[in-house]
């Protein structure tokens, strides 16, 4: 996972839907931007910014905001401002699957210190936002994953065309004093004390078609983004391309490098250099997918050891034990049972 330094320069994302947000939440934006030392000067470049001012200056506005939630009407508002390839990919996806890929590349472009996760639990998706900024304090980093939260709300909600797509919302943190605020701005219920914080739907969502398919405009808006990821980000990791497919296609934990390499449209030998080059190994990448997958799984007691351990492509539940034990130290039982115990303590 991407760690962003609170020190280095990161985009302030959609710098216009924050004086909107502003606007809603009934205060002036100028202010917070200055005293931040914030110029919105050429509003054809991103404002690059350390994440440590981005984090103050967000914490300001989410001080000033008057009956609304600033988090969430940012969310409400977000748009790609300067990115209108993102838009493009958007409207020309065949399914939301297929266009949950612009996490990876908004991850590089717009919210270095976010990482979206696609986790598929029985008959459900879980979105689950993960965050890592170094020496943030967590308070701040709360308001940030509610925005992020929001605002993939709001761009499947517009893929969907309102669809009542959302099952319920699942928060890492017991209730907030603004906990109404969540209730009416999601309209599902909400869960807190969770160990992720996550928007979770029927999985059947994922394969909807969205659009009629329009193969010349999608292949035109996959080839902007990455020329603008040449441009701007350089080429990207070969690392987060394999960790994003494994993520998305867990059927791939199944199979050996051949397969993910067919997903990623490269040769096998390719991919094996290019993540040579980059000082990992497949098998250590898969692994580490393979962990985050029983991670999960393992937290829905419905799930049986021997449904999880076919799911990972283990030959049989010792098989699974064995690594587990292996990646966390514990067997999957022993950590089943302390979720269990966490779970009983919190009631």
């Amino acid at each position: 996972m991407l760690t962003a330094d609170p020190n280095t320069l990161v985009p302030m994302p959609a710098p216009g839907s924050w004086r909107h947000a502003a606007h809603v939440c009934g205060f002036p934006i100028e202010p917070v931007l200055k005293d931040a030392g914030i110029i919105m000067g050429d509003t054809t470049k991103p404002i690059m910014l350390s994440s440590r001012k981005l984090l103050r200056t967000f914490s300001e506005c989410v001080e000033r905001a008057k009956g609304h939630h600033f988090p969430f009407a940012l969310g409400e508002a977000f748009v790609f401002e300067h990115y209108a390839e993102f838009d493009q990919f958007i409207s020309s996806c065949s399914t939301l699957r297929e266009m949950l890929e612009i996490a990876t590349w908004a991850r590089e472009l717009v919210a270095p210190w976010m990482t979206l996760h696609l986790d598929e639990v029985g008959v459900e998706a879980y979105l689950r936002v993960e965050m890592n900024v170094t020496d943030a304090v967590p308070s701040d980093l709360w308001h940030v994953r509610e925005v992020s939260l929001a605002a993939i709300h709001q761009l499947i909600k517009r893929a969907l065309r309102g669809s009542s797509w959302l099952m319920s919302v699942r928060v890492a943190s017991t209730a907030p004093g603004h906990e109404p605020f969540y209730r009416n701005h999601f309209g599902v219920p909400i869960f807190f004390g969770e160990a992720v914080d996550a928007l979770v739907l029927d999985r059947r969502w994922l394969d909807q078609p969205l659009n009629q398919p329009e193969p010349e405009a999608h292949t035109q808006a996959r080839r902007l983004i990455e020329r603008r990821l040449n441009k701007e980000a350089g080429e990207r990791r070969i690392l987060d391309e394999v960790r994003w497919a494994l993520e998305r296609r867990p059927e791939l934990l199944r199979e050996g490098l051949e397969a993910t390499a067919a997903a990623l449209g490269l040769h096998p030998r390719t991919l094996q250099r290019r993540l040579q080059a980059e000082g990992v190994k497949y098998v250590d990448v898969q692994s580490q997918a393979k962990c985050q997958r029983a991670l999960v799984m393992l937290r829905r007691r419905a799930i049986s050891m021997e449904s999880i351990s076919t799911e990972l492509g283990f030959s049989d539940r010792r098989a699974f034990t064995f690594a587990f034990k292996r990646w966390t130290g514990k067997s999957p039982s022993a950590y089943r049972g302390e979720l269990n115990l966490r779970a009983s303590g919190a009631r």
